[in-house]
């Protein structure tokens, strides 16, 4: 097995000489290295734009020990259009569910109780406003002790949702981001259910249908299933925005390409998909061609909520086809006879 070593969002701060363990919710989170303090600060070159290294964002890391696995979940850098959001319920260097003098969890907060508290504060909202958060995910194999993207070994299926909730009433406005990782499966590979790549900037937009601003806030739920499921642990701190760095890096990139390509749920893995989509620029969309004769019967786009953006018979009228549409990450669907054959993951920019 092939040997990739990654950096994940674990850095030295410089920090400023005064006090900074016991800070909950405090002026602490708007810290930036260059000009002392940064509350709310905005930018002025894009929301897409990735923020200086110089500039500190507040996070949350959620991790699960299973008996071979140790699973770790970093989330940082949420923004509402060009500006920073700060976290609820967070303490510097607070670690719930953790016994550390046994190195193993325990239930300080019961699930609900970690969902409720793990949260951004409250903001105003409104149609076409633009949210992003980095997160990145990686586990450790215990057999070897090291990063691992081919071996996973865990009784219990764990996975998580970002969502955007109506502080109002608390139902859900958006689903951002989802992830789901299965039980140890017959050839031992990760059995993993993901949107986005295992590093990664996510970006929504706030459906146009929401016409009055909205107070709310954004959500992270972890889940764990199965027999006796461990909790899960969490760690607050703060670090330097290095997504931009993490994103650009080929090893982290690596990291992320090599657990989607040993990804198995079993029945014989993914096996073939008679789909060719690649994205195109100028303007965006995709190319999308299938070969003749096919297996499918039929080519769908979807957005990652699932709903319809563009369907063709196959074979397609003309092949290649180019579907224009707006950027985003987009699901093309192989169908044969109304069941989902295989699927193509692209990103339209």
């Amino acid at each position: 097995m092939k040997t990739i070593s990654v950096l994940f969002v674990s850095v030295c701060l410089s920090m400023p000489a005064f006090d900074l363990y016991a800070q909950c919710d405090s002026l602490l989170q708007a810290i930036s290295s260059d000009s002392g303090f940064a509350w709310g600060s905005v930018r002025t070159d894009g929301d897409t734009t990735f923020w200086p290294p110089e500039q500190f964002a507040p996070y949350f890391t959620f991790s699960y020990q299973a008996d071979s696995s140790y699973s770790s979940w970093f989330y940082s850098e949420f923004l509402l259009n060009r500006k920073r959001l700060y976290l609820s319920n967070w303490c510097f260097k607070r670690v719930v569910n953790y016994d550390a003098e046994t190195d193993n969890p325990r239930a300080d907060w019961t699930p609900s109780e970690m969902r409720s508290r793990s949260t951004t504060r409250t903001f105003p909202v409104i149609g076409n406003d633009t949210l992003q958060f980095f997160r990145s995910l990686s586990w450790i194999d215990r057999y070897s002790s090291a990063l691992s993207f081919s071996r996973y070994v865990n009784n219990n299926v764990i996975g998580y949702s970002v969502e955007l909730v109506d502080s109002g009433n608390g139902t859900r406005m958006l689903l951002l981001d989802s992830f789901a990782i299965g039980t140890t499966t017959d050839n031992g590979k990760p059995c993993i259910y993901s949107w986005y790549p295992m590093g990664a900037r996510v970006r929504s937009v706030v459906p146009s249908t929401v016409e009055d601003t909205t107070f709310a806030y954004i959500r992270i739920n972890t889940w764990a299933v199965g027999a006796d499921p461990y909790p899960f642990i969490r760690e607050d701190g703060i670090q330097k925005m290095l997504s931009g760095y993490y994103l650009g890096s080929s090893q982290f990139t690596a990291y992320s390409d090599s657990v989607e390509a040993n990804s198995y749920c079993g029945g014989g893995g993914a096996g073939s998909c008679d789909v060719v989509a690649i994205p195109t620029s100028s303007p965006s969309g995709i190319l999308i061609s299938s070969p003749i004769p096919s297996s499918l019967t039929s080519i769908e786009v979807r957005n990652i909520d699932g709903s319809l953006i563009w369907s063709s018979s196959v074979p397609l009228a003309s092949s290649p086809s180019t579907v224009y549409l707006l950027p985003g990450l987009k699901i093309v669907l192989g169908i044969s006879n109304s069941t989902v054959i295989c699927t193509r993951k692209v990103l339209v920019q």
